[in-house]
């Protein structure tokens, strides 16, 4: 039933990507929004937002960038370690507009960094779980990614502490 659910949440959001019409938001009130939400969604965990002073617009579908950040989330929570926040930020780079959520816990190995965000990949050991993870969480975040002409990527934070996923879009009218 989880496998079968999950891969028509995939399908829906393919069809869903086809069918929507961009329109121009600012990603910080979007990012803003959904931590407020986080806080009730998973009490037990920090999380941090580190706002930009100004408006960060971006060109897209805010419904799928809350899905995407809804994604990237519950995977920080379900790596951090224990009684560590987790943090997001929203940053104006050169031509671009970068969303970052971190945290600390265990490393990415060393291979998989390129290939998180393909489909059926995960690194969870689901030994045990009655919950099997089927690796098509990033892979959806890297499809809402795609159509908002950004890039996905994760990296490991410097000093061997956690991990960080980066998601670069292009400036309004930069497509």
């Amino acid at each position: 039933d989880t496998i079968i659910s999950r891969m028509s949440e995939a399908a829906r959001l393919e069809q869903a990507l086809q069918e929507s019409e961009p329109e121009r938001f600012d990603l910080n009130a979007v990012v803003s929004a959904s931590v407020e939400s986080y806080h009730s969604v998973w009490p037990q965990q920090s999380f941090r937002y580190q706002a930009p002073g100004e408006p960060c617009r971006i060109d897209g579908m805010p419904d799928l960038v809350v899905q995407m950040l809804d994604k990237l989330a519950g995977n920080a929570v379900d790596f951090c370690t224990p009684g560590t926040s987790i943090d997001l930020s929203v940053a104006r780079r050169a031509g671009s507009v970068e969303l970052e959520v971190r945290n600390l816990g265990p490393l990415l190995p060393g291979e998989m960094s390129d290939k998180l965000f393909e489909s059926m990949v995960s690194i969870r050991n689901d030994k045990g779980s009655e919950d099997p993870h089927l690796g098509l969480g990033l892979y959806i975040v890297r499809l809402i990614a795609e159509v908002h002409g950004a890039r996905a990527r994760a990296s490991n934070l410097p000093g061997g502490e956690g991990v960080a996923v980066q998601i670069v879009f292009p400036e309004p009218g930069q497509r």
